[in-house]
């Protein structure tokens, strides 16, 4: 897919995205602290199962499981030099398990590594690093690359430029809270200055992603969409999480969180899903929601 087709598809119809991945396998029994990589390598049952459940529920687009499989993130994660095998397995996965029918995205996430005042990486190591990811996850065949997840803007516009040679469309999202004076990222980029930055250096979309309930991702929805000429995403999370002796469990329930995908929409989303916590049950309601408002 070239991004003329992918902005196409999008101007014509509103596309559904998976919901939470790791918060899926946590819940299937990832061991704390393991890197959710490791099971694209040793159970890769259950990764696809989690792909299949997603495309039963509705979604048009998956991630496949790559979010964490940056070099740097795979060196921590006890995967060093294995980013060309840890992501095309990834992808063949998601592929296989989703057929023709189903874009495949690869995932990107931060790399874990801070750029000055407060860490010591540099932009360009960066770029290297998501260079490598980038052109594993196009080898390997994925219709689209998706940024997510960033908190610093230097890092995103690293992960676009390198995620731009691959010459595939390019979602990138980065993940705000709401603060008295608006919306701003844990680094202080504010919501509109940041993805205007990432539209102007060539990405297909942008959009908001993670950190919020459902409710405020569609007033940040609505700042994004009244600035912005290419299309915007939302993928919030599966409302607040709380603590309980359990493990974390978030608020909202699959029909609040269907409501708020709907005013998203009217808000002005064309790329809709769900971030932490969210499951098929939440994408299944989503879809119906929007169908029933012809929406979708």
């Amino acid at each position: 897919m070239n991004a003329r087709d992918f902005r196409d598809l999008v101007a014509q119809r509103v596309l559904v995205l998976d919901g939470g991945f790791g918060s899926m396998l946590i819940a299937a029994g990832l061991e704390p602290g393991r890197a959710p990589d490791w099971w694209t390598l040793d159970r890769p049952d259950v990764v696809a199962s989690v792909h299949r459940a997603y495309v039963a529920a509705g979604s048009d687009v998956v991630h496949a499981n790559t979010f964490g499989a940056s070099p740097p993130k795979l060196i921590a994660a006890g995967l060093a030099g294995r980013c060309r095998e840890v992501n095309a397995a990834a992808v063949v996965l998601a592929r296989s398990a989703c057929g023709e029918a189903t874009l495949v995205a690869g995932d990107v996430g931060p790399t874990g590594l801070l750029l000055p005042p407060i860490g010591g990486a540099t932009v360009a190591e960066l770029r290297d690093a998501y260079c490598e990811q980038a052109t594993a996850l196009a080898e390997a065949g994925v219709d689209l690359i998706s940024i997510e997840t960033m908190f610093d803007l230097r890092e995103a516009l690293a992960a676009l430029a390198a995620a731009r040679e691959t010459g595939l469309p390019v979602i990138a999202s980065m993940t705000f809270e709401a603060r008295r004076r608006g919306f701003f990222t844990i680094m202080g980029d504010p919501l509109a200055r940041s993805l205007a930055g990432l539209e102007a250096a060539g990405a297909d979309a942008v959009g908001c992603n993670c950190s919020v309930a459902p409710e405020v991702m569609v007033d940040m929805v609505r700042e994004a969409h009244a600035t912005m000429r290419v299309p915007v995403a939302a993928q919030p999370n599966a409302g607040q999480p709380q603590a309980t002796f359990d493990g974390v469990r978030y608020d909202a329930s699959p029909e609040t969180f269907a409501r708020a995908v709907v005013a998203m929409v009217l808000a002005g989303a064309r790329l809709v899903g769900g971030c932490c916590g969210t499951t098929p049950e939440f994408i299944r309601a989503a879809r119906a929601a929007l169908g029933a408002a012809g929406l979708a």
